[in-house]
């Protein structure tokens, strides 16, 4: 009888064998993040086991990525790693100057499940968990997050000690006051719309079903390009869930989501001679003309920055922002796009514009606030 030796067959088998992953330990770094346009200073994360330090991350500057949008630079540690049982945080609020640092228990049984199980992404996807992230946001107000993916799991929420406070003319950091730069303006005029939603980061947003959608001409779809960006009140990033935009009258799966506050708009020919961009504030009311509007003509509603024509020999460019679905459209607002000028290389006419009857909150941070003088658009 011939015997058949298979070495390569038993080496794969033995290195498979000692490459599993051990019982309970899972291959997951550590992440940081912080709401958009609110500020995280100096942000660091560590998480740990039974007092031992697992894996970190932190940020010697400044973060505004997005809220649940990671940033900062990772700790080494090992690739398979026990779940971590606690949490620890420091942070600067960029605007309320307030040092912030705390720590908290977490669920290890239950995010021990989460890792086993997966999740399944916005695209149908199962994913396994691969990030423990750190959210820090005003107030103090801190988020865990496992994430898989573009899918988050929300395991912890706490609030860290105010330690201390920074003096906002410190010759020895750079401030929303002292910087020079255009996005410190942009952050301020953005914080001075909506305000600080402190309530948000402690209690969590509520979402809705809905998709973005755009609607033009036929002649004008052919000749330009929409991008849509929408920001939502805890500091999220939203968009369309089609790569495309989709039309106002197509049907596809709808996820649920935040509701935007605002809409930032770019609108380009495809030459690129033809260059539209616009900070549109919607209606601070949305979220009820919403749910009223679900409540009499159903769910899977769309949100539709919809432009009529172009004004070629004008500095800008007038839309309307429709809440529709198959059944009935309601006008939101109007808005106005500002033209980029190439001769002097800059808009003309300022890109903000506002709602009809919008007020400016009263200001609630810790520390009084002098906001940069805003040039807009309101509707009349």
């Amino acid at each position: 009888m011939k015997v058949h030796k298979s070495y390569p067959l038993f080496l794969l088998l033995l290195l498979s064998l000692l490459c599993c992953q051990p019982k309970d330990k899972f291959d997951w770094n550590a992440g940081i993040s912080a709401p958009k346009n609110y500020i995280a200073g100096g942000p660091f994360v560590e998480y740990f086991y039974k007092g031992k330090s697992l894996a970190g991350a932190s940020s010697n500057v400044g973060i505004n990525p997005g809220w649940e949008i990671r940033s900062g630079g990772y700790v080494g540690s090992d690739k398979y790693k026990e779940v971590p049982d606690s949490v620890a945080v420091s942070w600067r609020c960029g605007f309320d100057l307030i040092e912030y640092k705390g720590g908290n228990k977490l669920p290890k049984d239950k995010m021990v499940k989460l890792f086993k199980d997966g999740v399944i992404d916005s695209y149908g996807n199962l994913k396994e968990y691969s990030v423990i992230t750190a959210g820090m946001a005003p107030g103090g107000n801190v988020t865990i997050w496992m994430q898989g993916g573009n899918a988050s799991t929300i395991v912890q929420k706490f609030k860290a000690d105010s330690i201390g406070k920074t003096d906002k003319y410190n010759s020895n950091s750079v401030t929303l006051w002292t910087s020079k730069g255009t996005e410190a303006k942009v952050i301020l005029n953005y914080i001075s719309l909506p305000g600080i939603p402190y309530s948000v980061w402690e209690k969590g947003e509520k979402e809705y079903n809905y998709d973005i959608g755009f609607s033009s001409t036929k002649e004008l779809n052919s000749l330009f390009d929409i991008a849509i960006t929408g920001i939502t009140q805890d500091g999220s990033y939203v968009y369309s869930d089609s790569q495309d935009l989709v039309k106002f009258n197509e049907k596809h799966k709808i996820n649920p989501k935040k509701l935007p506050v605002q809409f930032s708009v770019r609108w380009i020919s495809h030459d690129q001679k033809d260059w539209y961009e616009g900070t549109i504030i919607l209606p601070k009311n949305l979220p009820n003309i919403f749910i009223d509007f679900q409540k009499k003509y159903g769910i899977n509603s769309k949100i539709v920055v919809f432009i009529k024509e172009q004004n070629k020999n004008e500095d800008n460019n007038y839309g309307t922002i429709f809440l529709q679905n198959s059944i009935q459209k309601q006008e939101i607002m109007k808005f106005r796009l500002a033209k980029f000028n190439f001769d002097i290389k800059d808009f003309k006419v300022s890109k903000y514009s506002l709602p009809k009857g919008f007020v400016f909150p009263k200001w609630e941070g810790r520390e009084p606030l002098i906001f940069p003088e805003l040039d807009y658009w309101q509707e009349p």
